[in-house]
């Protein structure tokens, strides 16, 4: 007799079910990282907190596309006081580019230089120093190896980098437009995960690329007599 009611065994749990759950996860991981990196912040009195706290935002990010266990909190917290320094001299001057090319770019925008050709060109230079500033500071909040270059070093590979991958600059620059717009509507998004989100979006486009690259630019190196 066939028997009936039994156990039958594990059930396969439905790939929907284990991709919601991959989702809530990643976006409870956000949540955390983005949180800390406003702690960071303000613990550096913002201007001098930001550039360190983002890198090591940028490092949980990297260690959690590693596969690698992740402890979030201190993990951000090592990053932060030893590349505290470092951070700032290599992040500063690009997000000091960034805020003077967006504030030339409102000016301008606003109506302040009566002269149609000189605002337009006002406009093109501002908007192309704001977005290659941009891509060079997210090549280096993508590689931790870049980071670790001395300053000149990692300076000249970051302002050389938009250039050598222009399409993944681009799409990395209009998805950051977009991610500002949308943060900007939804306000409560920008609270819980705004730079986390950004900075997810840096190291899915930039950072594989830029390890390639590295690796190109070393065995060149070594191949040269």
């Amino acid at each position: 007799m066939a028997e009936t009611g039994g156990p039958r065994g594990p059930q396969q749990v439905p790939s929907w079910v284990v991709s919601a759950n991959e989702v809530i996860e990643r976006l409870f991981l956000l949540v955390r990282i983005h949180l800390l990196w406003l702690a960071l912040t303000m613990l550096g009195l913002v201007v001098l907190g930001l550039a360190p706290a983002t890198a090591a935002a940028a490092d949980a990010l990297l260690s959690s596309r590693a596969g690698h266990r992740l402890r979030v909190a201190p993990l951000m917290w090592e990053s932060y006081r030893r590349q505290f320094l470092r951070a700032n001299t290599r992040m500063l001057p690009l997000m000091a580019v960034q805020a003077g090319a967006l504030a030339m770019l409102t000016i301008t925008l606003s109506g302040a230089v009566p002269s149609a050709l000189a605002m337009t060109a006002l406009v093109v230079v501002s908007g192309a120093s704001l977005g290659w500033a941009t891509a060079s500071l997210a090549a280096i909040l993508a590689s931790a190896r870049l980071r670790r270059q001395d300053l000149v070093v990692a300076w000249r590979l970051a302002l050389l980098m938009p250039g050598a991958m222009p399409l993944r600059s681009i799409v990395l620059l209009v998805a950051l437009a977009l991610w500002s717009v949308l943060s900007v509507l939804i306000v409560p998004l920008a609270v819980l995960v705004g730079a986390a989100a950004a900075l997810d979006l840096v190291v899915g486009l930039f950072t594989q690329r830029i390890e390639d690259l590295l690796t190109e630019i070393d065995r060149a190196r070594s191949a040269q007599p």
